[in-house]
């Protein structure tokens, strides 16, 4: 018996969608295999709610990559990308 699952529709600020048509090649198919994990399951255990209603949400989709998202009505909103490199490191773990 298989389970049929619901795939949220995924949609991107502005602010978002500059920031993931930034990416590399290699991170840009990185980051599209997170969104298309992400809109099968957007309360994946390795994300976390930042509001009180746990529809707000962050998580890491790679090393480098956050994003922070919405879900509402079979639709998750991206609203922040955020990429990190070792540029944006003060003090390494060295």
């Amino acid at each position: 018996m298989s389970e049929e699952r619901r795939t949220y529709q995924v949609y991107y600020t502005e602010q978002a969608a500059t920031a993931r048509d930034r990416l590399d090649d290699r991170q840009r198919s990185s980051f599209d295999k997170g969104i298309a994990v992400l809109a099968r399951d957007p309360f994946l255990p390795a994300s976390r709610a930042i509001s009180a209603t746990g529809d707000d949400r962050t998580v890491r989709l790679t090393q480098n990559i956050l994003v922070e998202y919405s879900i509402s009505l079979g639709r998750l909103l991206v609203f922040i990308v955020e990429v990190f490199n070792d540029k944006d490191i003060v003090i390494t773990d060295e």
